[in-house]
């Protein structure tokens, strides 16, 4: 299988289809002050990869199509002062009658100023840099794979260019119920102290998960700083690539904490808390331009149940891409080591290389990607130590 996946993404590859960056949806004037903005995002996957099919214990060849993300996103501003977004996402129907749309995002901005706003409701918490990147504006065919290690994420990590749970690597029971996001408040600003300085701020309170049978009702903290020199990433959002439209180098640290998440084994609680560190430039280099990232991040869940330890542990990524002509070939690494004591179940490294072809910016392109999971110990109950994967990725935005 190997030489055959190998071949294929040799082969797509030269088949490849031709940018700017744009991003606003369709917009409908209200009146001075107040306008809506619809928009929608589409990723459709073909993915290539191992899987026991047949629970003999050894790998199959499986074909796959998904639908990663299909969004309508909805922007309204009242005035300068308060404005509103929605959005939405399909999700497949177990009853064999199609996809249903949920609502994942749903909140209210109020802005005294730039560097004064409150973000109230179901939106992402700021628990890393990747976490507040855009999925319309990744470099990668998704985020790495130990970025879930955050709470509502699933205290997990992911495989198959994050579209599969590692299962050694434990969710812990901590999925929220909210799709990656969390309900509460953030408090969040941005401005610049020069032509070349630049910080952002996130500080929430959020809902959190609570698995634990304290009937205390503790909160989720999240906080965030980000610094830029030379151009800003003045939004709530990030880039994973500027495709050569900024010139600028980014430092991030980000904490997240909530007591009592969970039932420990020996009796008692135990609490969640991640940190993360992070660097990320965009900056022309030759012809073309070099994004690079990486994170560093660390998960303690107070061993709150004997699976906890497989999950906790610490880890980091690193990915770079160079931007030239409407292409971009981009690699990509990622390491996570878990507290399991007597094993190292939960323990890998995964390796990702990559190339994408731009047709518009982010609002139009294509990724191809094979990726090489390799866990520490074999993949529990198989013989296999090792899972490639091949995906070919077909992204709008709007």
């Amino acid at each position: 299988m190997k030489t055959s996946k190998l071949a294929l993404l040799a082969g797509v590859a030269v088949g490849l289809l031709a940018g700017s960056t744009a991003w606003a949806g369709a917009e409908l004037k209200i009146d001075d002050e107040s306008s809506i903005n619809l928009g929608y995002r589409v990723q459709a996957f073909t993915i290539f990869t191992d899987r026991d099919l047949d629970g003999d214990g050894s790998f199959d060849d499986d074909t796959d199509f998904r639908v990663r993300r299909a969004r309508f996103r909805l922007a309204g501003k009242i005035n300068q002062y308060v404005s509103a977004f929605i959005q939405t996402d399909a999700t497949d129907d177990l009853g064999g009658s199609g996809s249903d749309m949920r609502v994942i995002d749903s909140w209210v901005n109020l802005k005294y100023n730039n560097w004064a706003q409150l973000f109230a409701g179901q939106h992402m918490a700021p628990s890393s840099r990747q976490a507040t990147t855009s999925s319309g504006a990744l470099m990668a065919i998704d985020r790495p794979g130990n970025n879930t290690k955050n709470l509502t994420w699933g205290a997990r990590s992911l495989s198959r260019f994050s579209t599969t749970t590692y299962g050694d690597s434990n969710d812990s029971a901590l999925s929220g119920d909210n799709a990656v996001r969390d309900v509460g408040m953030t408090f969040f600003g941005t401005g610049s102290f020069n032509d070349t300085t630049h910080l952002k701020y996130y500080a929430g309170l959020y809902d959190g998960v609570q698995r634990s049978s304290s009937d205390d009702d503790n909160l989720r903290l999240t906080m965030r700083a980000q610094l830029n020199l030379f151009d800003a990433e003045p939004g709530y959002f990030n880039s994973s690539t500027y495709l050569g439209k900024k010139q600028t180098l980014g430092f991030g640290i980000s904490f997240d904490m909530q007591d009592e998440v969970q039932d420990a084994t020996g009796g008692g609680t135990g609490d969640y808390e991640y940190y993360s560190i992070d660097a990320f430039a965009d900056w022309p280099v030759g012809p073309g331009y070099l994004t690079a990232e990486a994170a560093y991040s660390d998960l303690d869940l107070d061993d709150a149940t004997a699976a906890a330890s497989q999950s906790q542990g610490d880890g980091w990524y690193f990915q770079t891409g160079y931007y030239i002509n409407q292409w971009q070939p981009w690699i990509e690494f990622e390491t996570w080591d878990g507290d399991a004591s007597g094993s190292n179940l939960g323990d890998y490294d995964s390796y990702r290389i990559g190339i994408s072809y731009f047709l518009k910016g982010h609002n139009a392109n294509v990724k191809l990607g094979f990726e090489k999971f390799e866990p520490d110990d074999n993949f529990s109950g198989t013989t296999e130590d090792s899972i490639d994967t091949i995906v070919l990725g077909f992204f709008t935005t709007y």
